[in-house]
């Protein structure tokens, strides 16, 4: 069997010196471009492999993150997962990754095992009760959701502007023309982003004076599938509707199918998140857009400086914007679009 290469064989082909391999190994820095191209392409050569628990036990990290997400299905969480997944790659951090269904007892158990493995830091979009696993130090990023940083210095929260976002939507279906309005959304055990684009959306319903309704439920609640159909019972008093987010809308919109509702003459309709679904679905959704990868990028800058004891990061609120489409009136030429 032949030797496997050493590290001792890639500074040699790369013509630089052990101290410097290593040094690019661990993202220490004092090295050039040039340099990180030479040594990783003598890596490729040999076909040498770091070995990262050799690394982790001189450096005391596993070069690991762990991110926790409530439904790995639901389309924001799994495109804020793909980037927070790039943002790490290219920092030389590997991510465990939980699906936890929102589901108490699966959030803790992982928190735990994070915990347990020494993982260098957690990046969580949680709405349970786990300030327990929030004491013991480990860099922890919530995302949409605000813990009291007195207590926990090494938490930090990064959202996107909820509440505004609200606000917006609101105010985008007042101006088009809508006379009742209606706010279809989850609630959760603790305060959370989508609280707050209520709060945002009501709060304008109420300056205008614009009738209102509201509809939600738990995403765990074993009524949650009934939730649009008991929409859909109250269209007769609504043409204009906020979802908590575009999942949310386009289930709506794939049951107004089967109703002669026309779409946007008699209900308008926006979402939240700003994805995109296949191209061949009709109409395109208005949306309050969030800039995930940007979240995904914050998220995984703060958490790198939390792990390097940095004591300068702040919660972090990102704008927002509205995206006009075809589930809203055109308020320019006073036609659909």
């Amino acid at each position: 069997m032949s030797q496997q290469p050493s590290i001792k064989d890639v500074a040699a082909k790369a013509q630089v010196s052990i101290a410097t391999v290593s040094r690019v190994l661990n993202h220490k820095g004092g090295f050039s471009k040039i340099t990180f191209d030479k040594v990783h392409k003598a890596m490729a050569d040999l076909g040498y492999q770091p070995n990262r628990l050799a690394q982790a036990l001189k450096s005391d990290s596993i070069k690991m993150i762990a991110l926790s997400v409530p439904f790995v299905w639901h389309p924001f969480y799994a495109e804020f997962a793909y980037y927070v997944e790039a943002e790490l790659q290219n920092r030389g951090y590997g991510m465990l990754l939980s699906n936890n269904q929102s589901d108490p007892a699966s959030e803790k158990k992982f928190l735990q095992m994070a915990q347990e493995n020494k993982v260098d830091g957690i990046i969580g979009i949680t709405y349970n009760d786990i300030d327990p696993y929030l004491s013991t130090n480990i860099p922890f990023i919530s995302i949409d959701r605000f813990f009291d940083t007195s207590t926990t210095p090494t938490v930090a929260t990064i959202t996107s502007d909820n509440y505004h976002g609200g606000e917006i939507a609101a105010n985008e279906l007042i101006r088009r023309g809508a006379k009742k309005i209606a706010f279809v959304g989850t609630y959760a055990n603790y305060p959370n982003g989508s609280l707050n684009r209520k709060k945002g959306f009501l709060k304008i319903a109420k300056e205008q004076n614009v009738p209102y309704q509201v509809f939600e439920c738990s995403e765990t609640d074993p009524e949650a599938p009934l939730l649009l159909d008991k929409v859909i019972n109250h269209l007769d008093n609504i043409d204009g509707i906020f979802t908590v987010n575009d999942e949310t809308a386009y289930q709506l919109l794939f049951k107004l199918q089967n109703y002669s509702v026309k779409i946007p003459e008699e209900l308008q309709l926006i979402g939240y998140d700003g994805f995109q679904m296949m191209p061949s679905i009709a109409p395109s959704l208005s949306s309050i857009v969030q800039p995930v990868k940007e979240i995904a990028r914050l998220a995984v800058d703060n958490l790198i400086k939390l792990i390097l004891h940095s004591r300068e990061v702040d919660n972090i609120v990102v704008p927002i914007a509205f995206r006009a489409a075809q589930t809203t009136k055109n308020i320019q030429q006073n036609k659909i679009i």
